[in-house]
């Protein structure tokens, strides 16, 4: 499709709706903040920029999990091309505008789709408002990588159905690019069900079977393409998740957490009905127990976008009602648990069993019901300019839809009382205040949310009205509906954008001042008592209470500031160190297991109470509001390389690479590092490669002679250098392939 004057007048207005919804995000005061996530992309892509900029590949991160690889993750998303925006802009701004690009884009690449379906300008305008401004993008607005990764499946289907028309290498190529940009995003699961979905729509939409199992070439062809243009970062992958707790853990419990609760589906309607996850104070697991996911803050995608949906089948149905299946089908896998249909696909389709959270897979379903939405007001224009019937019977329903409403919510006004006395009873006697309050705002709230959307149906009735009449010209009434809609998702989506002021990522609290005059190299410990409580994040708001939650050591918050963590925060964690810290430094178990905490480099301990223990001196005790924070300095602490009998120093610590003075007095000694022991590690002593022997399950150590030994430790993986290759032979490959199509075209 030839990009034409008037589509580049509708990205110039993307780009300002945009910029006008994230104004606040504009000059870096205000951070994208949610929950605990922040503590996850903002602390580790710190670091990765970091690295960078002092001239080292970003492949190790020394400051959790008593080192971990940091590229082999993924989701710092370091080969993402749109990751060079944290290059060049200070990383407060560009965490915020790399996050405000893809909502730009999201729109954009919609917008392509809608019009190469060769819907109009205007269906196709209202198509990417709809998809960039849903609450599924929005909520995911802190989840960089979901982001990162969706945002390319409308250009995907694009270029797959062009594919599908014309078998060539040109878009073969293209589609390799676009999964390869989709799974360096930092998301599988969509890459994942992206590809099945495409393979559903060559099924259904190939107009023979002989042009099906071309696509299916066509499609498998671009796969492997991608998985070798992408290898570079797989294999380290693949290296990592072989070691991780996920090939242990991943049970059915497990990967059904936060499922999509059935209740839910009405915030498709009505935005925040049980309470809004994003805002201090307002929500609660009262009407929803434990049938609850904080994952989604909203699905929400306005309310005549959902009227438009039911229009769409009124032409190409074949279309529409593949996309309607495709919506539907999502919603059951995001079910989960709630469905007993999501143990059939957990069982039967490879790969699932991987993945956690099924409320992710609603992706699928917000794209479906934007593209339906997009039919639909296509439909309706041409119901208003033409079909007079239709109009006229599309107005009784809506009228008729706009009385029962109003009726059901003059009812709800005369019962709310005695509706929120029924649920406080729910409560146990010995609740505070406090909950009884966010319940009463909750149906207050939800009464409100009643009432707007019946006025912007009624306000939407009014306009259709007046086009009936034709007392307004077509272009005014598509006009007034796109604003109706912006109007209604600028509303209802905006406050899912979570910011916190910079201050809360920059300045470093009270209980870190303790620790940063520290000289050395040691590490910190918190107890499990302490992880556990930084799992929830409470306050007035978000950002006095993620500043909080960093007071008291949440994970990962303290990259920044160059303290190393016995533990940290992780989508894939490393397995046996999981089980040692849980196994051995319970706070019921760790006055049995001090001399480990001596041995393991841990010099400060920090705790959730007081607690006596040998050899610890406390530093500082601090009352938060929900916790407390103790910190204990322990006495005995061995340094990170010590030799057993003898001496070690370290000269030189790198990311990558640590050189150490080593003296040994016996003929046998032991240089123990107590660094994590990850393959792609290798030691040199004296200049000569040597043997890195595991102590301790975790640790590295290394046989000495007695004497003087330069020791250096080097992180140079097989899996980085063996991708790195095959993305080269790959990168080569599509040029040559590029370059041969173009010749032969131009020949």
């Amino acid at each position: 499709m030839k990009i034409e004057r008037k589509d580049l007048v509708v990205f110039s207005v993307y780009l300002i709706l945009v910029l006008a919804f994230f104004f606040k995000f504009l000059n870096g005061t205000q951070i994208f903040v949610f929950k605990d996530l922040s503590r996850y992309f903002y602390p580790l892509r710190y670091l990765m920029v970091e690295q960078v900029k002092a001239g080292f590949l970003p492949l190790w991160n020394p400051y959790i999990f008593c080192g971990y690889p940091l590229l082999a993750t993924l989701q710092v998303g370091f080969f993402y091309p749109l990751t060079l925006i944290y290059y060049l802009l200070p990383f407060n701004l560009a965490f915020n505008y790399y996050i405000i690009l893809h909502y730009f884009l999201a729109a954009v690449f919609m917008y392509l789709l809608l019009r190469h379906f060769r819907l109009t300008a205007t269906a196709s305008f209202l198509g990417g408002i709809i998809f960039a401004f849903s609450g599924y993008l929005l909520s995911v607005s802190n989840m960089n990588t979901t982001l990162s990764s969706v945002i390319w499946l409308p250009l995907l289907l694009l270029f797959f159905d062009r594919l599908m028309l014309e078998m060539n290498i040109k878009n073969i190529l293209i589609i390799v690019l676009l999964l390869a940009l989709q799974f360096l995003g930092g998301e599988p699961t969509i890459i994942f069900f992206t590809i099945l979905f495409l393979l559903a729509y060559a099924l259904v939409f190939s107009r023979s079977r002989r042009a099906f199992f071309r696509a299916l070439a066509g499609l498998a062809i671009a796969g492997l393409g991608m998985l070798g243009l992408v290898a570079i970062q797989i294999f380290p992958l693949i290296e990592l998740v072989r070691l991780s707790e996920r090939v242990v853990f991943n049970t059915y419990a497990l990967t059904t957490i936060r499922s999509f609760p059935p209740l839910e589906l009405i915030n498709f309607i009505f935005p925040y009905f049980f309470g809004n996850l994003s805002k201090m104070g307002e929500y609660t697991q009262t009407l929803l127990g434990n049938n609850s996911q904080d994952w989604l803050i909203s699905p929400y995608l306005g309310i005549l976008p959902l009227i438009f949906v039911f229009l769409s089948f009124k032409k190409d149905r074949k279309r529409s009602i593949f996309f309607a299946g495709v919506a539907l089908i999502s919603l059951i896998l995001a079910l989960g648990k709630y469905t007993p249909l999501y143990q059939i696909f957990y069982y039967l389709m490879p790969g699932i069993s991987m993945i956690r959270y099924p409320v992710k897979y609603l992706f699928l379903a917000t794209f479906g019901l934007t593209l339906l939405a997009s039919f639909g007001f296509e439909q309706l224009l041409k119901i208003c300019q033409a079909k007079k019937d239709e109009w006229l019977f599309f107005l009784k329903n809506i009228s008729l839809l706009v009385v029962v409403l109003m009726a059901l919510l003059i009812v709800g006004f005369f019962v709310r009382q005695p509706f929120y006395l029924y649920l406080s009873q729910k409560y146990p006697a010995s609740s505070p205040a406090y909950f009884y309050i966010v319940l009463a705002r909750i149906i207050e709230f939800d009464l409100i949310s009643f009432f707007n959307t019946v006025v912007y149906l009624l306000a939407f009735l009014c306009i259709a009205v007046l086009a009936y009449f034709n007392k307004i010209k077509r272009w005014i009434f598509s006009t007034l509906i796109i604003l109706l809609v912006l109007s209604d998702l600028f509303a209802n989506t905006s406050p899912i954008a979570v910011s916190a002021g910079a201050w809360v990522m920059n300045d470093p609290p009270p209980n870190y001042k303790v620790l940063l005059g520290e000289k050395g190299r040691y590490r910190l410990l918190y107890t499990t008592e302490i992880e556990s409580q930084n799992r929830l994040v409470y306050g007035l708001d978000y950002g006095r209470a993620i500043f909080g939650s960093k007071d008291h050591f949440a994970a990962n918050w303290h990259i920044p500031y160059h303290f190393y963590d016995f533990y940290g925060y992780e989508s894939i964690i490393p397995l046996k160190l999981l089980k040692f810290y849980f196994a051995n430094f319970n706070e019921s178990k760790l006055k049995a297991n001090l001399d480990k905490l001596s041995l393991f480099n841990i010099k400060y301990l920090i705790a959730s109470k007081k607690m006596n223990l040998k050899g610890f001196k406390l530093l500082s005790h601090k009352q938060g509001t929900n916790y407390e924070t103790y910190i204990y300095e322990n006495k005995k602490v061995l340094p990170r390389a010590c030799v057993f009998p003898g001496e070690a120093t370290i000269d030189r610590y790198l990311p990558t690479e640590i050189d150490i003075t080593a003296k040994a007095r016996a003929k046998k000694s032991v240089l123990l590092l107590s660094e994590s022991n990850y393959p792609g590690w290798r030691v040199y002593i004296d200049g000569r490669e040597s043997t890195i022997r595991q102590k301790d399950s975790l640790f590295r150590g290394v046989d000495l002679t007695k004497g003087e030994h330069q020791v250096k430790f080097i992180y140079d993986p097989f899996s980085f250098k063996l991708g790195a290759w095959v993305s080269l032979i790959t990168i080569l490959g599509m040029l040559m392939a590029g370059g041969f199509t173009y010749f032969r075209k131009n020949k």
